[in-house]
């Protein structure tokens, strides 16, 4: 079977660890002039920020530790790992649509699904709050980042798209 692999880069990994130590930084900057001057705003973002950035910045830790692929395309379909709310394998038939959308600056990739029940009934309820939260904010149930990628962006959107339409011509003839 013809298998595509997406992995982490290294180099990219660790420029958002940094990222996320200098905005930790920042949090505990804000909550120390909160504190130092009695400002309540400044204390409450604080530690709104590192309630935030904590788990970002372990997670961002732990993967950069233990590098999975962010995704992993085949002829039957495509296993996303890119995220703790990655759903995990999706069947080219469960796929409506693919296409590419911002969420703030951020370009990810979007995946409509045909059933969304069918698709929320086999992941974790943590997720499941996930995607209803996406689907609440008008945004596709999944969404695909591929920041930290090996390969360029328009070049997995590309992949993605094209096995997408292979499986299609090959269902419909």
């Amino acid at each position: 079977m013809n298998e595509i692999i997406i992995k982490q880069s290294k180099v990219k990994s660790i420029g958002f660890i940094i990222l996320g130590i200098v905005m930790l930084l920042a949090c505990v900057f804000v909550l120390a002039f909160g504190t130092i001057h009695k400002n309540i705003v400044y204390i409450i973002i604080g530690i709104i920020g590192m309630v935030f950035f904590v788990p970002c910045e372990i997670y961002s830790v732990k993967r950069a530790l233990n590098p999975k692929p962010l995704l992993v395309i085949t002829e039957d379909g495509i296993t996303d790992m890119s995220s703790a709310s990655s759903v995990g394998y999706i069947a080219w038939n469960e796929i409506e649509s693919i296409s590419e959308i911002r969420i703030f600056t951020q370009r990810v990739i979007a995946i409509d699904v045909y059933d969304i029940d069918k698709l929320l009934h086999r992941i974790s309820p943590a997720k499941q709050k996930v995607i209803k939260a996406n689907l609440k904010l008008n945004y596709p149930p999944i969404a695909i980042s591929v920041n930290t990628a090996d390969v360029n962006f328009n070049e997995v959107l590309s992949i993605i798209q094209s096995k997408l339409n292979e499986h299609n011509l090959r269902v419909n003839n």
